[in-house]
């Protein structure tokens, strides 16, 4: 049994066979992920586990050089935006429209949703190597959560 870090099998699996390049997302619970989709869902009931629990999971796990976002979470989810903004501040963070986030999902390498109410909290992960200018040098105080 590992001794740390993500549990659940599915996504430890899908996160370790991600390479250079391929990118995810981590959605909110009402995301409309596509039928085809490799989906890995750890949503327990609303709101649980929400993003920040998530992404502070994943991030734990790999790491992100390119994070893109709905233009949408800035006006109608700030709280959700602000974070996001602090948590990566290496990487380099686009933003698109919710419905080409939509259709970006569809190349997704797998998709993750949590249990997240807070709208527009759908993030486009892409993975890098573990070249040290991305690598977080965050702590998300699990009290805060």
């Amino acid at each position: 049994m590992k001794k740390r870090g993500v549990i659940n099998q599915q996504l430890s699996n899908a996160l370790a066979g991600l390479g250079h390049g391929d990118y995810f997302l981590l959605c909110d619970a009402g995301f409309p992920i596509p039928k085809e989709a490799e989906r890995v869902d750890l949503a327990l009931t609303f709101g649980i586990p929400n993003m920040d629990q998530c992404l502070k999971a994943i991030l734990d796990e790999i790491v992100v050089q390119k994070v893109t976002i709905a233009e949408e979470m800035k006006d109608l989810n700030d709280e959700g935006y602000q974070f996001i903004k602090r948590v990566f501040k290496n990487q380099k963070l686009c933003e698109t429209s919710q419905e080409e986030l939509v259709k970006l999902a569809n190349n997704a390498k797998f998709i993750v949703r949590s249990g997240e109410l807070r709208c527009y909290s759908n993030i486009l992960l892409e993975a890098a190597s573990g070249v040290d200018i991305f690598k977080n040098d965050f702590i998300i105080d699990p009290a805060q959560i």
